[in-house]
């Protein structure tokens, strides 16, 4: 199944056992429609920062919106927005409701934001991964289900520099591995603002002079990035590595690929190129 509404666009894939779950998919793609419906009537509450909720001891109206949150909550940065983890909690509660109606396998692509169960066959599920948001070429595959350490898989996404959403960072596109969409989603964000480094080629600029709608309004982020000398690629992907480690070990992520202009950094360290089929 295909949603295409608004800012959604979704693939739905279902199967039980071999056969394909038609019925479930579309209850998955009419479960997308609702959740954008209710979130919409939220919106600004869904645009404020997680800090200022948290002073106020606010509760969301919404459990769409209250997933986004305990997803953001994970990362221990106030600045954050429940948007950072909008497209995955997405991806993760229609999921749910695919599941719900029988299916056992299930895949839903909400662009490049995945949440994912593969099913009782375990059959594992070939994902492409991209190390340039700007190309946005498939250049590497990754078998999850097979592929070790990413154990527990079941959402993944990618931010970064061209992708949909505003980054502070340089990284070309960063893919992060969670056991859920929405902590992957907000886990991708944090990891690529965390690849930074001080170089002329870089040019910064407040978040309202690119999207005068954004969620970041009076923050720093990044409008081009040129080519990088080796050390400032060094010095990004660095940081970004420590970042990963970070969220790993306080277990929000399984896993994380960091790339900036080609180059790899990967934490778990296991989890680079003898991973990746080319």
């Amino acid at each position: 199944m295909l949603v295409d509404y608004g800012p959604i666009h979704m693939a739905i894939s279902a199967w039980t056992g071999r056969k394909p779950a038609a019925a479930a998919a579309e209850a998955g793609a009419e479960r997308a429609v609702c959740l954008l419906e209710e979130l919409s009537r939220h919106l600004s509450l869904a645009r404020e920062p997680i800090g200022a909720l948290r002073r106020r001891k606010e509760k969301y109206p919404a459990d769409v919106l209250e997933r986004m949150a305990a997803a953001v909550r994970r990362l221990n940065e106030d600045d954050f927005t429940p948007m950072a983890a909008v497209a995955g909690t997405f991806s993760d509660m229609v999921k749910e409701a695919v599941l719900d109606q029988g299916a056992d396998r299930v895949i839903v692509n909400n662009g490049g934001d995945i949440a994912l169960r593969i099913g009782r066959q375990n059959t594992p599920v070939k994902v492409g991964i991209v190390d340039d948001l700007m190309e946005g070429r498939v250049r590497h595959v990754l078998h999850i289900g097979r592929t070790l350490p990413l154990v527990g898989v079941e959402g993944i996404a990618t931010s970064g520099f061209g992708g949909r959403s505003l980054t502070k960072g340089v990284a070309s596109a960063v893919t992060c591995f969670a056991a859920s969409g929405a902590l992957a989603d907000a886990a991708a964000t944090a990891v690529a603002n965390a690849a930074v480094c001080d170089h002329p080629a870089v040019l910064r600029c407040p978040a309202e002079a690119l999207d005068a709608l954004t969620d970041l309004k009076g923050q720093t982020v990044t409008a081009r990035v040129g080519e990088l000398s080796p050390d400032a690629v060094e010095t990004a992907l660095d940081s970004g590595l420590k970042r990963a480690r970070a969220l790993f070990e306080k277990q929000v992520i399984l896993g994380a690929m960091i790339f900036v202009q080609k180059r790899l950094a990967a934490w778990p360290a296991s989890l680079g190129q003898n991973q990746l089929d080319r």
